[in-house]
């Protein structure tokens, strides 16, 4: 993918001050730029801010994308980060390993259940569009299934060495109590539905398990059958789960995986998607607000922007967020995401609608009604 005219006017403006390493990242992912040449974007020095914002993309997971970013000019990065990286990135495959043998016993009990699984999150998009599986950071593995389907398939994975972790029981959660595997140290989070109930995302149909369903579509995972969201489905819940989270956990390193997610589908997938049909039934306000405001962050990292009238559609169809806050929210994701500056303040950083009337007025009615 080409440069685009926002992220070579961000690169100019940034040039003495420095792009943050994250941003580096970014700009790596979407157009293959070389990290380490340029010393006035990052000194490459282990000491102040550039340990911080070292520090701030391997606490995000980061250190094994940032290994391969670097293979070619090592010579640039501090001895004691290579190691660091070097052993980020041989502990990566090594537990990506285990996330891929767990999975595929997951979507084989399923299958023996005839309970359809659907990969969600980071184990779906690592295989489909990450260069390299363990590149992309997760935690867990997400799976979604039918609530029908939900106890035998648990029960089935107790009995192949899975044990429930503590978790709190929710009224209206989207997953279960999280199942680790003793031996693989594997952590599997099976979903029913995609968001909790008191979530502005179940409004409608979008995130409903009959719609997820419908627009999911057949797909393999290491040669075995199984379901994956549609591209366009995938990027409308990347941005939504992503500006979800930031809503619940403010600013935290890990959240720079949802922006990879969307790089990379975007790489692969931008001249197939149906953007005008997607449109259609996307009728979340909250999804359609999360993906405007992150389509139209990530151009200034080396994502080719959206067509004038695909994001002109995309501009109207969403109502919550302004001129003014998609600057707030990306001034925001500029200094603390990608910056590295975890967020200290006492009120809660900007994201689609936190600022909306009748998105304060919604949470209030919900609140009076618990």
């Amino acid at each position: 993918m080409t440069v685009s005219a926002d992220y070579q006017r961000l690169t100019a403006a940034e040039s003495q001050s420095g792009l943050p390493l994250v941003g580096q990242l970014l700009a790596y992912a979407a157009t293959g730029a070389p990290l380490g040449h340029d010393n006035r974007q990052f000194a490459w020095r282990p000491e102040g801010v550039n340990a911080r914002q070292f520090q701030w993309a391997v606490d995000g997971g980061l250190g094994p994308l940032l290994h391969r970013a670097t293979r070619d000019c090592a010579d640039v990065v501090p001895t004691a980060w290579r190691e660091a990286l070097l052993s980020a990135d041989l502990t990566a495959r090594v537990r990506h390993g285990n996330l891929v043998d767990s999975t595929l016993e997951i979507i084989e009990v399923c299958a023996g259940l005839q309970a359809g699984a659907t990969l969600l999150k980071g184990i779906s998009v690592s295989e489909e569009f990450y260069p390299a599986e363990h590149l992309r950071p997760m935690a867990d593995i997400d799976v979604l299934i039918p609530a029908h389907a939900y106890a035998s398939v648990e029960a089935a994975l107790l009995e192949c060495g899975y044990g429930r972790l503590n978790h709190p029981a929710i009224d209206g959660h989207h997953h279960g109590a999280p199942l680790r595997h003793a031996a693989r140290r594997t952590i599997v989070e099976l979903h029913t539905v995609l968001f909790r109930s008191d979530s502005p995302l179940c409004e409608r149909l979008l995130f409903s398990l009959p719609n997820v369903l419908r627009r999911s579509v057949r797909s393999l995972y290491h040669a075995m059958p199984v379901k994956r969201l549609s591209h366009e489905l995938q990027l409308a819940y990347i941005a939504s789960s992503w500006f979800n989270d930031l809503t619940q956990c403010k600013v935290h390193p890990s959240f720079v995986a949802s922006l990879l997610d969307a790089v990379y589908l975007l790489s692969a997938c931008r001249q197939t998607l149906q953007w005008k049909k997607m449109l259609e039934w996307l009728d979340n306000d909250m999804a359609k607000a999360s993906l405007y405001t992150m389509v139209t962050y990530l151009p200034r990292y080396g994502v080719e922007p959206l067509s004038p009238a695909d994001l002109a559609l995309l501009a109207s169809a969403q109502r919550l967020v302004g001129p003014i806050q998609l600057r707030m929210i990306h001034r925001m994701l500029d200094r603390h995401l990608i910056g590295g500056r975890p967020w200290n303040f006492a009120f809660p950083p900007p994201v689609p609608g936190r600022y909306s009337v009748s998105q304060q007025f919604r949470k209030k009615i919900l609140s009076r009604l618990r």
